[in-house]
């Protein structure tokens, strides 16, 4: 059976993906696994209270990624399709791919951000890593605002 991988956040730009995800998966007759992963980036110090300020943070990002896969299982079930939800924990771009592997996916559906150059460098693009490293195709669905502003920058370019 043919699955599609599904990474999402909960960002816009993950929602767009997550429309274009179930679209492909009633269309193809396709699995969806949709994965979240948590991944709370602190620094390795500590000072004094710092346990329960890393627990807390863990515990959020818990629950985020918990709430962003049943409102994404409940979306492809409106539509009409079966989704198995995957919470996974650790490097985001290693866990998407670990699991389009496992699952011998033939397509993993990302959002994308549509962050310019600098702020992809400062805080990374795991759209950009899934491409370079997915162990199969990898469709990456920007949002309408990334868009209209990359032709906004074009067309001031232009000038």
């Amino acid at each position: 059976m043919n699955t599609i991988i599904l990474a999402t956040d909960g960002s816009p730009s993950a929602a767009e993906a997550t429309q274009q995800a179930i679209e492909l998966a009633r269309a193809l007759d396709a699995r969806l696994v949709a994965v979240a992963v948590e991944h709370v980036a602190v620094p390795a110090y500590g000072y004094y209270g710092y346990g329960d300020v890393y627990n807390d943070l863990v515990e959020g990002e818990h629950q985020h990624v918990q709430r962003i896969l049943a409102e994404t299982a409940h979306e492809a079930e409106d539509a009409g399709v079966d989704c198995e939800v995957v919470a996974a924990t650790g490097p985001v771009v290693e866990e998407i791919c670990k699991l389009a592997a496992e699952r011998q996916a033939r397509l993993v559906v990302v959002g994308a951000h549509g962050w310019g150059a600098f702020r992809r460098f400062v805080f990374g693009s795991v759209s950009t890593g899934v491409m370079h490293e997915a162990p199969c195709p990898v469709l990456v669905v920007r949002t309408q605002s990334a868009v209209d502003r990359e032709h906004v920058h074009a067309d001031s370019a232009a000038v």
